[in-house]
């Protein structure tokens, strides 16, 4: 699994709220929050993220499944979710 922060498209590009259709393994339609990330396209959001919504890129990072993986989603190999980075002043 790779995560990639999405603090480096603060000021530079906007990120635009939607909702895409995503498969299950069966063919089980799920109508999910997602976030069209620049560079990226669609990609659908994490529970947690679906929980506690922003578009801010200072609070996302992205997690993409590698093919070496132990567990990868049926659903997507990307996801958007809210970054696990806590900031103590």
């Amino acid at each position: 699994m790779t995560t990639v922060s999405l603090q480096h498209l603060k000021g530079k590009a906007s990120i635009e709220a939607g909702y895409m259709t995503l498969y299950g393994e069966y063919g089980k339609r799920y109508n999910n929050r997602a976030l069209n990330i620049p560079g990226y396209g669609w990609v659908p959001c994490s529970r947690k993220l679906q929980m506690n919504f922003t578009t801010s890129p200072d609070e996302l990072m992205l997690v993409i499944s590698e093919p070496d993986d132990e567990y990868i989603p049926v659903t997507s190999e990307i996801w958007v979710t809210r970054t696990n980075v806590v900031r103590i002043l």
